[in-house]
């Protein structure tokens, strides 16, 4: 017996050592709250929320060094509801991200379902990320600013930094036998920053975009019916598109405490398909501006504003963000936001344009406000 324990150790301390360069990391963030809304459907709200500042997630990180600047590199990781446990991102186990890819000292290569590029270079400077989380998103996150979706077998390039500036590029297989175009996605972006400027441009095509990221069971026909996987009217009437194109730049500077931010996005429904569920055909344009402004009254306390206007096909958006930070300690912090809507014109689905905050059940009217409490705890 004694001789076993002394052989399994020898074993497991032979294994250690093998593998002494690699690393596996579980990560998450827990976050949770209250949401009151004046108006969903006609009338108040008050419900638990979860993700107001990101969603619940947890995941593994592993990274393997190989030697010579080389590493392994793979991720796993899933966004459930913590109010309910279950999976979000249309109930897949890793949906927010899982790939696997080789890093070297020319840049990573890797593989698998990853975010957006829109998410990767424009997120990190918009208002969802400073301080408004989810309610600040833009109107519907009809640009993908907030990443309402990632994307399946792509590959991503992420260079090196060269003088602040980093290059990314994504490409995406449609996997359609005989039909290499469709549900392509391919995107590239630029970042660039320094100790007091960031700023980035990005530029995303996805065909196909029905069933290649919001989960359509089929892919729309004109004159027949059509399953919408989108409720939110904004842009509902559009997701029947062969194309679904973002373009955009922003840009953050600090200033002391202080930090301006501007962002632009320019999103396009091309060749928009008429179904039973989506009257409108031809294409259709988002133009989103956002403005942004923080300041640190302390290290652990963060005050914000922003305000975005959105000019759709026949419709405008106007939308103002407040919101507060308290850090408790590195890992948890405590927060409040408030967003209100108004809306004009005419929505995508031809009816009188209603206010819709993303992710909330829309207004029955042209207004919309919602505020949010909650706590946030990373590990």
């Amino acid at each position: 017996m004694k001789k076993q324990l002394l052989g399994m150790t020898a074993l497991m301390a032979a294994t250690l050592s093998c593998h002494a360069q690699s690393s596996v990391t579980l990560y998450g963030a827990l976050d949770d709250g209250l949401t009151f809304t004046n108006n969903q459907g006609g009338h108040h709200n008050y419900q638990a929320s979860n993700g107001a500042l990101g969603s619940s997630k947890w995941g593994f990180l592993i990274n393997e060094d190989l030697g010579g600047g080389y590493s392994a590199i793979a991720r796993l990781e899933n966004g459930f509801d913590i109010n309910t446990g279950k999976f979000n991102n249309g109930g897949r186990l890793f949906g927010r991200q899982s790939y696997v890819g080789l890093g070297s000292p020319y840049g990573t290569l890797l593989m698998g379902r990853q975010y957006d590029l829109v998410l990767d270079s424009l997120l990190p400077l918009s208002a969802s990320s400073r301080f408004g989380g989810i309610l600040a998103a833009h109107a519907a996150d009809v640009d993908n600013v907030w990443g309402d979706y990632s994307l399946s077998n792509s590959i991503k390039y992420l260079s090196p930094t060269y003088a602040g500036f980093k290059l990314s590029a994504l490409f995406s297989f449609g996997g359609v036998a005989g039909d290499f175009s469709n549900s392509k996605k391919e995107s590239v972006s630029l970042v660039y920053t320094n100790s007091a400027l960031s700023a980035s441009a990005v530029f995303s095509r996805i065909n196909n975009p029905a069933t290649s990221i919001y989960d359509a069971t089929a892919n729309p026909v004109a004159g027949t019916a059509f399953a919408n996987p989108i409720t939110n009217p904004t842009f509902s009437g559009y997701t029947s598109a062969h194309t679904l194109q973002v373009a955009g730049a922003g840009v953050n500077y600090r200033i002391g405490a202080a930090l301006l931010g501007f962002t632009y996005t320019n999103t396009r429904f091309e060749d928009v398909v008429r179904t039973s569920s989506t009257p409108f055909s031809g294409t259709a344009t988002f133009n989103n501006f956002e403005a942004l402004a923080t300041y640190n009254v302390t290290p652990a306390l963060l005050l914000g504003a922003s305000y975005d206007y959105t000019k759709a096909e026949s419709a405008k958006y106007g939308q103002l963000n407040l919101g507060t930070q308290y850090s408790l300690s590195k890992r948890t912090l405590v927060y409040a936001t408030t967003s209100w809507e108004h809306a004009t014109g005419t929505d995508s689905t031809g009816k009188q344009a209603v206010a819709a905050l993303s992710f909330l059940t829309p207004s029955s009217t042209g207004n919309q406000v919602a505020v949010r409490v909650g706590v946030r705890h990373s590990f």
